[in-house]
């Protein structure tokens, strides 16, 4: 019985050791620049171990993506339920950010969004699936049925006006030769545009 269980805590081994080796190789060089070979070459396995936790390079990002989205539920789940719903996007956004900053950095996330944009491959962006957007769909939802976001707009119309300033965030600071985090950079963007979702007139009830 110890001999399945060994050998599963070594594979896991060998997964975080190509997955660190890989981040590392991408954020130095660019992820079109880097090759699987040089990958297995550097973190000391084999192509077999590879393609046993990875179907294929970009795969890297999608299981640390995983990862973070891991830490994002912890944070969502961290919220009293009499919490204010605006006041929880607020504080989801900011963590959310200073996650990234701190775990990603920005020469990480500025390869990861240029191999977003020249493959198809890197889908994490879009996924409905990862716990981001669902937890901003859940928050969204919550926020409408207690009357803070105005209704004229509708969930998909919130999370997409949400995420998209999420994404353009990232982007931004990504292009910017500054120190300033991104937490610190993402609040007055995340704050205007909450003020301009919250409902003018306070009501409650489920959404229709």
């Amino acid at each position: 019985m110890l001999e399945p269980v060994k050998k599963q805590r070594r594979g896991e081994e060998t997964k975080k050791k190509i997955l660190k080796v890989a981040l590392k190789l991408f954020s130095d060089k660019g992820f079109n620049n880097v090759t699987v070979d040089e990958i297995v070459k550097k973190s000391g396995t084999s192509k077999g171990s590879f393609y046993q936790h990875f179907r294929t390079k970009s795969d890297i990002f999608l299981v640390r993506f995983t990862e973070v989205d891991d830490y994002y539920l912890e944070v969502f789940q961290s919220f009293p339920k009499d919490m204010d719903p605006l006041e929880k996007l607020s504080i989801f956004s900011r963590k959310m950010m200073r996650f990234l900053d701190e775990e990603m950095g920005k020469g990480l996330m500025k390869v990861i969004y240029s191999a977003a944009l020249e493959s198809n491959e890197h889908t994490y962006f879009l996924n409905s699936n990862r716990s981001l957007f669902k937890i901003t769909r859940s928050l969204v939802e919550e926020a409408m049925n207690k009357g803070a976001i105005d209704r004229e707009y509708s969930v998909d119309e919130v999370i997409t006006i949400i995420t998209q300033s999420y994404m353009g965030t990232i982007y931004h600071w990504g292009l910017q030769d500054s120190d300033r985090g991104l937490e610190s950079f993402s609040i007055p963007i995340t704050q205007t545009i909450l003020r301009g979702l919250e409902a003018k007139n306070k009501y409650e009830g489920p959404i229709q």
